[in-house]
C-alpha cells in the first residue's frame, strides 16, 4: 500500500489521531506537573550514594565527548531528535509506510503505558539530572513547559528509544529500519555522555521498555464500527485539525515561560 492509500484509510487515520492524543496528552501532563511536584519526593541524595554518580565521573564523560567535535555534534543531534523525532519517525514507518496495524497498536499501547508509568513515578518521587545537580557550565534550567527537570528516573528518552527498537525489530532487515534502530540505539549514549541522565536512568528506561514490550505484545486497539462508517474526508479534516491544534500546544509549551 502506497503513502496516499494509507492516508485515505480509516484505520490508519484513526490510529494517527490516537498517537497525536497520546503525545500531546503527555505535554499536558508536563504543563500540569508544576502543581504536582511539590508532593513528589526528591530522592537525588539517595541516588548520589551509588557508584558512577560522582562529579568526576559525569564531567569526565562530558569532557571526553567534547574532545571529539564530530562525536559531540552527533550526540547532541541524537539527543534532541531522540524523543519527539524518534516517535514521529517510528509512527510514520510502522503506521503509514508499512501500514502494520498490529505493530501500530502495540506501539500506541506501549506509549500509553510508558507515559502512565513514568507519570506516576515522577508524581511520587523524582531525581535531578547530572548537569542540574552539579551545575555544569553550558547547561541552563528549562524555562519552558516542554519538559521538567524532575523527569529523569526512569529516562523517558531511553524508554521510548528502547521500545521503538522492540517494535521495529520485525523489520530489522529493511535499510530504513536499520537507520531508525541505529538512531534509537545511540540515545542511551547521548543522554549519558552529555550529562542529561545518570546511568541508572538509562538502565531503568531500558528495563521499563522491555516490560512494556512484553505487556503489549499481540494486543490490538478495537476501533468502533461507528468510526469506520464516518466519511474519510471528515476524518482527514479531524486529523488536520489535530495536527494544527497539537502544533499550537507544542508552540505554547516551548515559548510560554514558567513563572
Amino acid at each position: 500500500m502506497n503513502l496516499m492509500e494509507s492516508l485515505n484509510d480509516h484505520d490508519v487515520l484513526i490510529r494517527l489521531n490516537t498517537f497525536l492524543l497520546l503525545y500531546f496528552g503527555w505535554i499536558g501532563f508536563t504543563v500540569l506537573y508544576d502543581n504536582i511536584k511539590p508532593y513528589s519526593r526528591d530522592i537525588t541524595p539517595l541516588l548520589l550514594k551509588l557508584p558512577f554518580t560522582s562529579y568526576q565521573f559525569v564531567t569526565g564523560a562530558l569532557d571526553f565527548v567534547r574532545s571529539f567535535l564530530p562525536l559531540y555534534l552527533l550526540m547532541k543531534a541524537v539527543y534532541y531528535v531522540g524523543f519527539s523525532g524518534s516517535i514521529a519517525l517510528t509512527v510514520f514507518f510502522v503506521l503509514i509506510y508499512k501500514r502494520d496495524l498490529q505493530k501500530a497498536d502495540e506501539l500506541a499501547l506501549g506509549y500509553l503505558l510508558t507515559y502512565s508509568i513514568s507519570g506516576v513515578i515522577y508524581s511520587i518521587a523524582h531525581v535531578y539530572a547530572p548537569h542540574y545537580v552539579y551545575n555544569l557550565p553550558g547547561f541552563y534550567p528549562d524555562r519552558t513547559y516542554l519538559t521538567q527537570q524532575e523527569f529523569v528516573l526512569p529516562s523517558l528518552h531511553n524508554t521510548i528509544a528502547a521500545f521503538n527498537i522492540i517494535i521495529l525489530w520485525k523489520y530489522r532487515k529493511n535499510f530504513i529500519t536499520k537507520l531508525l534502530i541505529l538512531l534509537n540505539s545511540l540515545v542511551p549514549f547521548a543522554t549519558l555522555l552529555l550529562g542529561h541522565h545518570w546511568i541508572y536512568d538509562a538502565l531503568a528506561g531500558i528495563f521499563l521498555a522491555i516490560l512494556v514490550g512484553k505487556l503489549v505484545r499481540g494486543r490490538e486497539i478495537k476501533v468502533l464500527s461507528s468510526l469506520r462508517s464516518v466519511k474519510i474526508s471528515i476524518i482527514r479534516h479531524i486529523t488536520l485539525f489535530s495536527f494544527l491544534a497539537g502544533g499550537f500546544i507544542l508552540l505554547l509549551a516551548i515559548t510560554m515561560p514558567k513563572p
